[in-house]
């Protein structure tokens, strides 16, 4: 298959997949799955909410947040409680514990990025990078989502 210069470049794809693959690799012994630390990470961005709308959030079926929710739980990250305004309802919100994992978590992944960056990188290739990780942010859709955390 031939690239045209308006079409993106397959190296994106590649460096994007081999850097997230190295960074899943400098995690922490004892972290929860990359899926556990996604819904962490929404839970501490936004805050308690209705298992429906976590659902939706991480773009998930029922059936699996049940058992993610159950693991978290189980854990001791995430805690539930019925809805104050519907009792009907399940809330669910990030402990202490879960926020101290994930940022455990995190932590592990920046300190290997910045390690590798001040080993490899020159200052101008650095900035390059920082440039090119807000336009990579935009083109998910998650340039709002950019916090510490």
């Amino acid at each position: 298959m031939q690239i045209s210069a308006s079409e993106p470049s397959p190296e994106i794809v590649k460096a994007v997949l081999l850097l997230a693959r190295r960074l899943r690799a400098a995690r922490p012994e004892g972290s929860g799955t990359l899926s556990e630390l996604s819904l962490l990470g929404t839970l501490h961005r936004l805050g308690e909410m209705p298992a429906a709308r976590l659902a939706q959030e991480e773009r998930l079926q029922p059936q699996s947040l049940t058992r993610l929710i159950a693991a978290l739980e189980k854990k001791g990250w995430i805690g539930r409680r019925r809805s104050y305004e519907d009792r009907r309802e399940i809330m669910i919100a990030i402990t202490g514990e879960g926020r101290a994992a994930l940022i455990r978590d995190i932590d592990a992944r920046r300190e290997w990025l910045h390690r590798v960056m001040a080993q490899t990188l020159d200052e101008r290739e650095s900035a390059v990078l920082e440039e090119a990780a807000a336009i990579m942010l935009k083109l998910a859709g998650s340039e709002a989502c950019h916090d510490d955390v």
